[in-house]
């Protein structure tokens, strides 16, 4: 039996060809799952009803008498967030995407329901307090915070 070389180095280099490419796209893929199962696994039991408290400037907590009722998505990995007003009606509504760095970090952009306008949220997540510090900047620049307490 004869070996044929030019044979045997395109054997070779179609062989680490396909290797790499089937690297790349099995392990994009397979660490785009892991992190969307990451994710999932530590945010998804956060979803639920929130009552949400003005922060004034002293530190001190002032409930608005609102809530903030939290979904999460696992598909897209993110917090379905609406605040609703004292009387039930939606105030605002956002999409809040988790850091899978940063653990209990987020961010998002919400519009006010009945206009065009909004800002940007940062929350994080206290696991002690089993709520979220909220800090925002609306479109006037104008910013706030606000603390989102789990209702029990």
């Amino acid at each position: 039996m004869t070996m044929h070389w030019l044979d045997l180095g395109i054997g070779a280099g179609l062989g680490v060809a396909l290797g790499i490419l089937g690297t790349w796209q099995i392990g994009t893929r397979w660490r785009k799952w892991s992190e969307r199962r990451a994710l999932n696994r530590e945010y998804g039991s956060l979803a639920g009803n929130y009552v949400n408290h003005r922060v004034r400037d002293d530190g001190s907590y002032e409930p608005t008498g609102g809530v903030v009722e939290l979904t999460w998505e696992p598909g897209n990995c993110r917090f379905d967030a609406t605040g609703f007003q004292a009387n039930g009606h939606p105030e605002w509504h956002s999409y809040i995407s988790m850091s899978g760095q940063f653990i209990g970090t987020g961010t998002g952009h919400y519009n006010y329901s009945d206009s065009i306008h909004g800002g940007i949220q940062q929350i994080f997540y206290s696991k002690q307090a089993r709520a979220f510090h909220v800090l925002g900047t609306g479109n006037s620049r104008k910013e706030f915070a606000h603390y989102w307490k789990l209702k029990e």
